[in-house]
Formats: structure tokens, sequence, C-alpha cells
């Protein structure tokens, strides 16, 4: 089985079955990070952007069908994996409708999770290689390597650059960036988030990549017209 690192968030209540988990995740590779609740997803955003989250769904407070929902909406190419120990056909179905790529029922033998998380990180094309095309941007030093120039980018500018990465269509709408910088800015706005575009454009441009770079969507929001490979 290939190994890839991935950045995975578990949200399990259950402070047990999350440490026996991160702890598992972690022994393959992956770097992990884990919450007892949906509400503390925040706490561990900045600088740690998941590529898969495995959610239990009966957490206190926000649920995680609720959480599965929201996280496909903002963040449709995301990876995510339910774990729970509701087991009919109909609580299944809910869940691959509310945006679940796989759902795995409790208990869980480690093997399969780690066997679904390997199937689903090729399913979703996440490349952790480098590559001689295009640019390599490596969210551990904030380095983004071009054709012509490598440049020191901000964490802003690293997580704009990511977020657009690995967006449906490399496509993001404002309220999608809105709700990314939200929690870590008080002071995003719209008018911020076009000053971040701007700035991400110029250094886009010193690296040696043609234009256009970052494309504005007339009253939508923004595409990256470039390949971006991302390495850690």
């Amino acid at each position: 089985m290939d190994n890839f690192a991935l950045k995975i968030l578990v949200v399990e209540d259950n402070d047990d079955l999350r440490a026996a988990t991160l702890a598992f995740l972690q022994a393959q590779g992956h770097s992990v990070r884990g919450v007892p609740s949906a509400e503390e997803i925040s706490d561990v955003a900045s600088g740690f952007s998941p590529d898969i989250y495995v959610i239990d769904l009966n957490l206190p407070e926000e649920d995680g069908l609720s959480l599965t929902k929201r996280l496909r909406k903002l963040h449709p190419s995301v990876g995510i994996v339910i774990t729970t120990a509701r087991a009919q056909i109909g609580e299944k179905v809910l869940g691959y409708e509310s945006g679940a790529d796989l759902y795995l029922t409790k208990p869980i033998d480690p093997q399969e999770l780690i066997a679904g998380i390997s199937s689903l990180s090729h399913r979703l094309k996440i490349n952790h290689a480098s590559s001689a095309a295009g640019l390599e941007l490596n969210l551990e030093s904030l380095v983004l390597r071009g054709p012509l120039k490598t440049i020191d980018l901000t964490s802003a500018e690293a997580i704009l650059l990511f977020e657009l990465a690995r967006a449906a269509g490399q496509t993001l709408e404002r309220w999608q960036l809105l709700e990314i910088f939200g929690k870590q800015d008080a002071e995003i706005s719209n008018s911020g988030i076009e000053m971040r575009v701007s700035r991400l454009r110029k250094k886009l441009e010193s690296t040696g990549v043609a234009a256009p770079h970052i494309k504005s969507l007339h009253k939508v929001g923004y595409a990256l017209c470039c390949q971006v490979v991302i390495v850690r």
C-alpha cells in the first residue's frame, strides 16, 4: 500500500477512542490533529488545512451530519470519513447524501480505516510529490517555487493559494473565502480578500508564471488559472 503523508483531522468526542485513532494514524506516517467537537475545529485551523476529516456522528452541539454538510459545502474536494455505530442502511444513505466519501461502522478495525483513507486519497488525487511543472507550494516553509524564482509567502497568502488549488475547478466563491479567513482574522472583508488576492497575483507573476494567474469572477469569486503542486 502506498504511504501518503496526509493531514488528517479526527473529530471524536470519546477521548480514549480519539487518542487511539490519532496514535494509529500517526504511526502510519500521517500528520494528525484531534478535537472533541465541531466547535473546536477552528482552534486547529491556523497552519493545519486537513486533506481528510474523520468525523463521528454523535458529537455534542453540532452533530456529525451537520458538520459534514458544512465542510462539503466549504471544501468541495476535501475527503470526509464518517465513523459511527449507526449501521442501518437509511442512516448510511443519509451520511453519503450529506457529503461523506466513506461511511464506516464502529467498531472499526484500524486496518479498514487506513485502507479506506489510502483509497480515498487516490480517488481525490491528492498530490504529495514535487513536480517540475507549474508552481510548487511548500506549506511547512511557506515557500513558493516557480519557473524563474522562489519566493516567501505570508501564512494568509499560502492558505489562499492552497485553498484555491484544492477547490473544485480551482474556484472559490467570496463567501467561502470569508469563511476560511473569518475564523483567523476578525477584520477580514470583501475588500480585504481583494487586497490579498492582488498581493498574491503579484507574487505569482514574480515567480515567472504567465498571466492570468487568478481570475476575478464578477460578483462570484476567484479562479486559479495555473497548476500548483502542494508539498510538505
